[in-house]
């Protein structure tokens, strides 16, 4: 007699987050030349995503969070900032120790005029697993009920 175990990974974490709220933010939000760059990749598994909305102060009150995207022009990049220890972003699924990138809730700004909250996508490591310049990843330890 064979004994067989079926595991859907989807269910499962590490693989949660990235299943239940990374691939879909990115089905919702990303254009076609997005689709490319990061929704198949995720899909594939090439990227491994996490979802950046809660922050230390403000938990999910996401009209109050202070992660800024602010707009360089002359770069044509934006640059992501938590400026304040409050600001933290805190809870992040899969981020400590599995995700390679993140979407990031953060307000937008160009030329100092908020534009409201939306949706970054964000490189938190790199190649070899470290984290990218300017990125401090850390894991809040174990969490009851898992």
């Amino acid at each position: 007699e064979t004994n067989f175990i079926i595991i859907n990974f989807k269910d499962q974490l590490p693989l949660g987050v990235h299943y239940k709220l990374f691939v879909p933010t990115l089905k919702n939000l990303c254009n076609e030349k997005q689709v490319e760059m990061f929704l198949k990749p995720a899909q594939n598994l090439q990227i491994i995503g996490c979802y950046a909305q809660t922050e230390l102060a403000h938990g999910s009150d996401i009209v109050r969070l202070q992660t800024t995207a602010d707009y360089d022009i002359a770069r044509q990049e934006f640059v992501i900032n938590s400026p304040t220890i409050g600001s933290t972003k805190w809870w992040v699924g899969e981020l400590g120790l599995v995700s390679n990138h993140a979407v990031v809730f953060a307000q937008l700004r160009i030329k100092d005029k908020n534009f409201g909250l939306h949706a970054f996508i964000v490189r938190i490591r790199d190649e070899r697993h470290e984290p990218m310049p300017g990125m401090k990843i850390g894991d809040v330890g174990a969490k009851y009920g898992f």
